[in-house]
This record gives structure tokens, sequence and C-alpha cells, in this order.
């Protein structure tokens, strides 16, 4: 793809830190100098059961306070770090300053964190599928993020990847600042099942590339899950923090 290949000569792999800018070598891991790759709170400790997060030094359970509040549709969450002030500049320059290279990025550190849970848990799905966007939102940016990601890491899997399954039919508002109850009502009904028969009695992954809430994922498992999915699981590049209250 031209836009691509001339994305690969103004940001080469192999010059500048995809956080700071920092000029790198090839050897830095994920495109990230030594100190970002450092500062990333990297989800490979206790994480929550169902969604995936970082579980807070204080939260002594096996599930964070936001599921443990909310009850969730999919199956089960996966995720790569925490979305701190690092993960939120990747994700802001894939996402809003056209840099699909850093989709690719991103989904080599997806597939590693697949890698390494499928050696802990074996886990297994049969197809990817992104989270969409409305199409005119899509056009606007001329792109979606999750397919730019999820594109990347199904060839580095060798699995199916299908954009075309789900449909986001309504065009919602912006969901930064709402509450949970909120998203999940401005929410329903905004997911469209375009392909049933390639997931009935199949076990789909969803990309996306940050897990806040939940509601959004949700949306899209359920009509998933209607529409004859076996099970639905969310891998996610980053997730919000295990906010824990106290009683």
């Amino acid at each position: 793809m031209l836009k691509e290949h001339v994305l690969d000569l103004v940001y080469p792999d192999a010059l500048y830190c995809i956080c700071c800018g920092k000029v790198i070598d090839s050897t830095r891991p994920y495109r990230l100098c030594n100190e970002c790759r450092r500062e990333i709170r990297w989800a490979t400790g206790r994480t929550c059961r169902k969604c995936g997060k970082i579980l807070s030094e204080n939260n002594p359970g096996d599930i964070c306070f936001s599921c443990r509040e909310h009850a969730h549709i999919f199956d089960m969450g996966f995720t790569c770090c925490e979305y701190g002030q690092l993960p939120r500049s990747i994700v802001f320059a894939l996402k809003y300053h056209g840099r699909t290279d850093i989709g690719r990025t991103v989904g080599t550190v997806m597939h590693d964190r697949m890698e390494a849970l499928r050696r802990e848990t074996g886990l297994m799905y049969d197809l990817i599928l992104p989270v969409p966007m409305h199409p005119e939102k899509e056009r606007i940016r001329g792109y979606n993020q999750a397919s730019v990601i999820g594109k990347h890491f199904a060839r580095l899997e060798d699995m199916p990847f299908c954009p075309d399954v789900l449909l986001r039919s309504r065009n919602t508002a912006p969901l930064r600042g709402m509450t949970p109850e909120e998203r999940r009502q401005i929410l329903s009904g905004v997911m469209t099942l375009r392909n049933a028969e390639a997931i009935r009695n199949r076990d789909v992954l969803l990309i996306d590339d940050i897990y806040t809430t939940g509601a959004t994922v949700d949306g899209a498992a359920e009509v998933l899950l209607a529409g004859g999915a076996r099970q639905v699981y969310v891998l996610t590049f980053a997730a919000g923090a295990d906010v824990v209250k106290s009683e």
C-alpha cells in the first residue's frame, strides 16, 4: 500500500522511539527507547480474571473493582499494559495523527502478549475481528485503528481476520467523560452483525486499542453471541487502572 510505504520512509522502525521521539536503533523492542519501555506498566503481573486489566496492589482479589460492580457480556478480556501517559501518546498518534505504522507495532505487542498467554493457559480462538467504527467516522479519519492493529496481529497469528463481520450502524457521540451506565445506554443497539455464518459456533477474538468500561466490547459481544458465536474474547493494547473504592 502506497500510504504505508511512505510512512515507512518517514518513520522507519529503527530510528525514533514512538513515545518520546528519541533516536533508537533496531535492537530496541517495540520501537521504544529503554526509558519509555521501563516507564510503561506492562501486564506481566496480577490481572483481572474477567477483563484482564492490571490489578491494583490494594486489591487482594482476582477481579478488578469495575468488573465487580458491572457484569460483562464478553467471556474474557486481555490487555498488554495500563493506560497511562506513554500508552496514551502511542494510541493518540495512531488514532489522530495518521501514524498507521504504529498500528503494526501495537499488533506485534499484542501478538507477543497472546503468545505468552497461550503458553500459560492454552487459550485458542478461531478468528479475529476488529471493533468497528461508524462508516462516516472511518471515512473522515481514513482508517479504523482497530482494523490497522488487527490486520497485522492476525498476520502474525496466522489466523483469519474478518473486518466486515460487524457494522457500527449508528454514529454515537464521543464517550469520553461518560459514566459506565451512560456508555451502555448510548451504545445499546449500535452494533449490527453482517455475516452470522462467519462466527457461528466459533470462538472470536475482538481487537481494540483501549479498554475503559467495557461498554463498547460488550455491545459487540452481545451481537456476536446472539448470532451464534461460541465464545467472545477481547484483546486491547491498553486498559484503564483498577480503581479500588474504599468501603
